[in-house]
């Protein structure tokens, strides 16, 4: 069985808006933000896709060699696991992905990068369910 990826949907809430994903960490406010190809890949490994078969997709939408991108998508699968924001689970792949042959003009590449924010991580921490601060809130 292939390996695929999942989102953590366990600790993360994930959302595309204009093709950038944004992902947040619900247990300690950390975000992150994906652009462009970064978006795009997420909306493959929402729909379950494995590795290669997300290579596959991003290189025939962009203009950019296969080796490029296997490497550029590598490392990106590593942070978001690293970061544990996706799971890699066996499993089977939907089906290949029914994409126009005949793609006129591929769009501009850029390597997909992810963005960390930490400017949110202080209000989680005021958040009631704490049980630190509840206590505290029950003492008075």
């Amino acid at each position: 069985m292939p390996i695929v990826l999942k989102p953590n949907t366990a600790e993360f809430a994930t959302k595309i808006v204009d093709g950038e994903a944004i992902l947040i960490n619900l247990s300690n406010g950390m975000y992150y933000s994906m652009d462009m190809v970064g978006g795009f890949v997420w909306e493959l490994i929402e729909a379950g896709h494995d590795i290669n078969s997300i290579i596959k997709a991003v290189t025939k939408c962009y203009d950019a060699s296969e080796a490029m991108v296997k490497q550029d998508i590598e490392q990106l699968i590593q942070q978001l696991v690293e970061e544990n924001i996706v799971v890699s689970v066996e499993g089977d792949a939907p089906p290949a992905l029914a994409m126009s042959s005949d793609i006129s003009s591929p769009q501009r590449y850029a390597a997909p990068q992810i963005e960390k924010f930490d400017d949110m991580v202080d209000l989680f921490a005021l958040d009631p369910p704490l049980p630190e601060l509840s206590k505290l809130s029950d003492s008075k």
